[in-house]
């Protein structure tokens, strides 16, 4: 066997194009799904991404070339992505792609060159028994709704959180939010006949093997981040008395703070001033539209409890036009300069 997997252009900018926008972000402690997941059979090449909350698995049908390919898995972390993507993308479509498995690379070979890209070979979680799970349990002949994928944006602004019922095929989709109620009609395309769910396990045992048993759960497969310590208000006033309490806490903390460890009156001082600005900012937005506040505070309050915030933080600073990638080497190399007995805020 060959460790050479090839396929077109096409297909591999659209394996990234499908996953790679559910993969975690860097830098929040969960290495092991930062960025996509390459996994080879042999006869179809698979890409698998997650961020604890969705998980997406794309494949495509490898080109025969001779002998049948060896499998490998490798991750291409999230930092290597947009070289992948640009380096596919300047293909055409058509274009054969040669992939080669090194020990810590992927070797791409196509027309417009060649490209050794970083990929690891650390454990993943075990997505062929995920998605088995999740069909297995669903009822065999139960009917598969499709739906308009594009018409799902429309949703966003329906509220942080939706609940959603669907009566079965042909019915349409319920949706309710925050003072928010809408439908969405199933899709049913021409001369096409629903799927149940074992066509489905039917279509993917390929790639997907026997059912072996075993359960995994979504909520458990992949572990959370560090758990932390956040205040737990749930309304404005008790969001403004938290603040007010934090803001003096850290003032009386810096005063007596020794002034041989500037570690920690920096720290006081930081958490002093976010504290006061954020009760300002609160303040402020109460009085311009109490129920925007009330609702923030609630949506807050939601982010805080998950314990997930610097994966918001990050996609908010990409949303902004800021690379939070540069903050975090800045503040690993100001650390690595300037050792302290108390951690910086």
């Amino acid at each position: 066997m060959t460790s050479a997997t090839t396929l077109t252009a096409h297909n591999l900018t659209r394996l990234l194009r499908t996953t790679a926008p559910h993969a975690a972000v860097e830098g929040i402690g969960l290495d092991q799904i930062d960025g996509v997941r390459f996994d080879s059979d042999g006869s179809h090449l698979h890409t698998i991404a997650t961020d604890r909350y969705t998980v997406a698995v794309a494949r495509a049908r490898l080109q025969a070339a001779g002998e049948p390919s060896e499998p490998f898995a490798r991750t291409v972390h999230g930092h290597s992505l947009p070289t992948l993507r640009a380096w596919a993308d300047a293909h055409r479509g058509e274009a054969v792609l040669t992939l080669t498995a090194e020990a810590d690379h992927l070797v791409l070979t196509g027309p417009r060159g060649t490209l050794r890209i970083p990929a690891g070979s650390e454990e993943f979680f075990d997505w062929r028994k995920l998605v088995h799970t999740t069909l297995a349990d669903r009822p065999a002949d139960g009917p598969c709704t499709r739906w308009t994928s594009r018409l799902w944006e429309r949703w966003q602004h329906a509220g942080h959180e939706i609940t959603t019922w669907h009566a079965g095929d042909a019915k349409p989709l319920l949706v309710l939010g925050a003072d928010f109620i809408g439908l969405q009609a199933p899709h049913r395309p021409a001369r096409e006949q629903t799927r149940t769910t074992a066509e489905a396990l039917d279509a993917w045992k390929a790639s997907l093997g026997p059912d072996t048993g075993q359960r995994l759960d979504l909520a458990t497969v992949v572990p959370d981040p560090s758990p932390r310590e956040y205040p737990t208000a749930t309304t404005v006033p008790q969001m403004s008395e938290e603040l007010l309490r934090q803001t003096l806490n850290a003032t009386l903390g810096l005063h007596g703070a020794p002034s041989s460890d500037p570690g920690a009156i920096a720290a006081y001082a930081l958490s002093g001033v976010h504290a006061w600005s954020a009760y300002r900012l609160l303040k402020a937005l109460l009085q311009a539209d109490p129920d925007l506040a009330t609702a923030t505070v609630a949506d807050l309050t939601d982010q805080l409890e998950d314990g997930a915030i610097s994966e918001w933080a990050w996609e908010a600073a990409t949303d902004a036009g800021h690379d939070p990638q540069q903050w975090i080497t800045a503040r690993a190399k100001d650390q690595a300069a300037k050792p302290t007995t108390a951690a910086s805020p």
